[in-house]
């Protein structure tokens, strides 16, 4: 019992502050673990879970940013909600909606946060995966309600999979957003010349060329608009040719340059192939 109690400990220790264990016997049979290598040891690897914060709300600033008590700003992670009315944006469709069911599902008390790989984004704000107290995940639960689109930016690519199995069970069902006319998919010969196209789109378009820049790929559709793609992002996407002349759609937030318009992908998830 007492190896028993041992290993546990050690174990519990190991875990907090690494991820490799050694496990070797000893001259008189017993079983021993060190996280240092010794003669004739094997290596164990260990999964470390990451660790989750119990805090408390101050605030809801709209349907993905929220204040803690402690005055941090925490920017849900994954994810995007339409913009509310504010001395910044003018309102989206289904901001106020995606505002007030956080509200309402963060008043019953205190909740978790849990940081990825990279916690803090250009404006400051912490960047953070939520867990209700019965482990349900909120950020995957804004998105299969309808409330958000699935935004994912690596490296915080945790949980990425749950938020797009989210994505696609609140589409098909036609929640929240997707039944927004604000949001039908937009072909290219809708977009015109010199015009600002704000708020998350939808644009169904054909890729007809690769081009590569310095520390950028640019997928082409055709001389109006292109996606823009950088290198270091480009580990997480199949083979270029695979998008080529096919129809597909592309989410996110269209930028223009004089009469040209562009669209910066992060992640395959933004892209839909039939």
């Amino acid at each position: 019992m007492r190896w028993i109690m041992v290993f546990i400990t050690f174990i519990i220790s190991v875990v907090c502050h690494a991820t490799t264990v050694y496990q070797s016997q000893n001259e008189q049979g017993q079983t021993l673990y060190s996280d240092q290598p010794s003669a004739n040891a094997t290596l164990l690897t260990l999964k470390s879970s990451p660790y989750r914060y119990r805090v408390k709300l101050k605030r809801v600033i709209d349907g993905d940013t929220i204040e803690l008590q402690s005055g941090q700003i925490i920017r849900l992670l994954g994810i995007n909600t339409p913009e509310i009315q504010s001395r910044y944006h003018d309102a989206e469709a289904g901001g106020e909606q995606a505002k007030k069911w956080l509200i309402n599902t963060l008043s019953h008390g205190d909740f978790f946060i849990e940081y990825d790989q990279q916690q803090r984004d250009k404006y400051d704000r912490a960047l953070a995966h939520c867990f209700l107290p019965d482990g349900q995940y909120l950020n995957a639960m804004l998105v299969e309600e309808g409330l958000a689109s699935l935004t994912l930016i690596p490296p915080n690519l945790r949980y990425s999979d749950k938020l797009i199995e989210a994505q696609s069970r609140a589409e098909q069902a036609k929640k929240g957003i997707w039944s927004m006319p604000d949001y039908r998919v937009k072909r290219l010969s809708d977009l015109k010349a010199g015009v600002s196209y704000r708020g998350w789109q939808r644009i169904r378009l054909k890729l007809k060329a690769i081009k590569q820049g310095k520390n950028t790929i640019f997928l082409q559709a055709n001389k109006q608009f292109k996606l823009a793609i950088k290198k270091k992002d480009s580990v997480y996407f199949d083979d270029w040719k695979h998008y080529l002349n096919r129809t597909v759609e592309v989410r996110g937030w269209i930028h223009r340059q004089g009469k040209q318009f562009y669209m910066n992908v992060r992640h395959p998830s933004a892209i839909i192939t039939p």
